[in-house]
């Protein structure tokens, strides 16, 4: 059985304030569903967060629908899972838009509700288009989802409620490794060995860049594809193959022989490029400092040979004067990719060193770059205000608040926030001690 696994397309993901085209991740998405119709692949896994917001416009949905047309015409069953990025909250019951495909019969959604006594895995239901388990030609697939905090405890509940029949079992499960994803919301290594008894493949999905895990002989059998597109502009440096993943069962092979092959194949994205702009021969006393530095930078552009298509990470550094040039990096951005004539520019201000002319004489030639600044800020209110009993943590405080503000700068869509939320032990340490001192 051919099989192609794919996670994290987050349709409608927006970029640069809107500056970029979302349909460069229906792109992404086309491309890897012509690859399995080309493969005929005998199926098409999903592995959560196919849309970036619960919430989708019209022409969001279009995309979606468009796309995985010619899978339906091929005849090649889509089984799918829903991600954090897909439904409103993890205890949220409302249908979603995952659902709606389903119920247009586009996909097979799998999903494993627990009660009491454990998970349900019933059999999927064509009738309700409802259920855990799905065969299909041999192949168990079951569909674990987005399973929040509880990833550890309920993956390893799944596991042991599977029959133990030597049946090839696929899984689908949109989480991480805990050391990846903060101490809650991920997996351990041990986890991932009791999966290793009962599952064929581990299909994953929730980390953008991708992520192997081998067997004790060292097969990777346990695999995050990474997102096809980049969701934010820094996932670019990511330099190993991310997209897709294509592997190989025999339903009626041997116990731990039935996986033949898995490997990652790379996706075609935007390309993203890095420019560095050194602005301290600017001086402090230009009176159009904005504008000198745009045209500096549209020169620094040209002189990359960057394609139109292209999206410019432009990195400023060098020093600034706040006291004489004021710098807005969204209009900057904006201003320079149009007289560069690229898709858009990131204008980053993080190895900027800043100083304030007189006020602070100290730091001529030796100013902070943004990100110390912040660091130092947050570090000193700590110190003056400290969250009781996480003191010795306050390193793991700041990088996690400096984390949130990035997002908020950023204006990423709620499910992002809430994302860093559920996988940081932090909010829920900060409001207990908070709780405990309430009372």
């Amino acid at each position: 059985m051919r099989i192609l696994h794919c996670a994290d397309l987050h349709l409608g993901r927006r970029r640069l304030d809107g500056r970029l085209p979302d349909t460069d991740f229906a792109a992404a998405l086309q491309h890897i569903v012509a690859r399995a119709v080309a493969w005929k692949a005998h199926a098409f896994l999903i592995a959560g967060d196919l849309f970036d917001t619960p919430q989708i416009p019209p022409p969001v949905l279009r995309q979606a629908t468009a796309a995985l047309a010619p899978l339906k015409k091929a005849r090649i069953p889509v089984l799918a899972i829903e991600g954090n990025h897909d439904r409103p909250g993890f205890a949220n019951t409302q249908p979603t838009w995952v659902q709606y495909l389903g119920d247009e019969g586009l996909l097979t959604l799998l999903s494993t509700p627990f009660n009491a006594d454990g998970p349900l895995l019933t059999p999927y239901d064509a009738a309700t288009q409802r259920g855990a388990l799905l065969e299909l030609d041999g192949v168990r697939f079951v569909g674990a989802g987005y399973l929040g905090a509880g990833t550890e405890r309920k993956a390893r509940a799944i596991a042991q409620a599977l029959p133990e029949d030597g049946k090839p079992t696929v899984m689908l499960l949109h989480a991480g490794p805990e050391y990846f994803v903060g101490e809650t919301g991920g997996f351990t290594k041990d986890t991932l060995t009791l999966l290793r008894a009962r599952v064929t493949y581990l299909a994953l999905g929730h980390i953008h860049k991708p992520m192997l895990h081998r067997d004790a002989d060292g097969r990777p059998w346990a695999i995050n594809p990474g997102a096809p597109e980049n969701c934010r502009l820094d996932e670019s440096t990511v330099t190993e193959p991310r997209g897709w993943v294509e592997l190989e069962i025999v339903p009626d092979a041997l116990p731990g022989l039935a996986l033949l092959d898995a490997h990652v194949l790379d996706c075609p994205r935007r390309p993203v490029l890095r420019v560095e702009l050194n602005i301290a021969h600017f001086g402090n006393k230009l009176k159009d400092g904005e504008q000198a530095i745009a045209a500096a930078a549209v020169k620094a552009i040209q002189e990359s040979h960057a394609p139109a298509e292209a999206v410019v990470r432009l990195f400023l550094m060098g020093e600034l004067n706040l006291g004489r040039i004021a710098v807005e990096p969204q209009s900057l951005g904006a201003q320079i990719a149009q007289q560069a004539g690229v898709a858009g520019v990131e204008v980053n201000l993080e190895l900027l060193k800043l100083f304030t002319g007189r006020l602070m004489p100290a730091r001529r030639g030796a100013g902070l770059t943004t990100a110390e600044i912040e660091k130092l800020a947050l570090e000193e209110i700590l110190k003056e205000r400290p969250a009781e009993g996480l003191e010795e943590r306050t390193p793991e405080v700041v990088d996690f608040l400096r984390k949130l503000k990035e997002l908020v700068a950023q204006n990423a869509p709620p499910e992002a926030v809430l994302e860093l939320l559920e996988t940081s032990p932090l909010p829920t340490e900060l409001a207990r001690e908070l709780g405990q001192t309430l009372l």
